[in-house]
């Protein structure tokens, strides 16, 4: 059976995309997944001379466990947190490499989608973490997935129960190849620019 982690990007308190990570880990994987929070992790700024702490080693051992995963970034001044660069950083192709990733935009109003296309654009290179073709966008999120059960929660319930089977398709399908597909990795460690 694979193994998932979630993301919560956002390194604020009491976030919004964490109580989404909990909410998907709930709903979606029977609280079976791991659910990491950037903002609890507290992790350091990678330096590339700082040695990792404790919580860099434990989110990179978890990371590296997991056969697929689901980010859920916020959308602040239309980009996504520094907080999830610094842990790209932090965290590569021994946690990431030719693992599946569902991406999860955030938004309090009607954004989301910026960071939906920069993650695409630049979130894979050296990583080469595979975004798969799905994504949500889940806007006006304080107001999704209180318990009123409306329109939009419908919907985006559905949607998002979509997307996760493909997210738990495409790992199904890789774990078995992950080994061959990573092979190279030593002798090519960095994605072409």
């Amino acid at each position: 059976m694979s193994q998932f982690a979630i993301i919560s990007t956002s390194h604020r308190s009491d976030s919004q995309s964490h109580r989404i990570a909990e909410y998907l880990n709930n709903t979606y994987f029977s609280s079976s997944a791991d659910v990491i929070d950037l903002f609890a992790a507290d992790l350091p700024m990678w330096t590339g001379a700082t040695p990792p702490t404790p919580a860099v080693t434990d989110i990179q051992k978890k990371l590296a466990e997991a056969d697929g995963f689901v980010f859920v970034v916020p959308e602040w001044h239309g980009m996504a947190p520094a907080g999830l660069k610094n842990l790209f950083l932090w965290c590569g192709a021994a946690q990431f490499a030719h693992k599946p990733a569902l991406l999860v935009g955030v938004s309090a109003s009607v954004g989301g989608a910026m960071v939906i296309a920069e993650l695409r654009s630049s979130g894979y290179k050296n990583s080469r973490l595979l975004w798969i073709p799905e994504h949500l966008i889940l806007r006006n999120v304080s107001d999704l997935w209180q318990g009123k059960d409306t329109e939009s929660d419908q919907y985006l319930g559905a949607r998002t129960a979509y997307a996760i089977d493909h997210l738990k398709t495409y790992a199904r399908v890789l774990a078995p190849e992950r080994a061959a597909l990573c092979a190279g990795l030593e002798a090519y460690p960095n994605g072409m620019s």
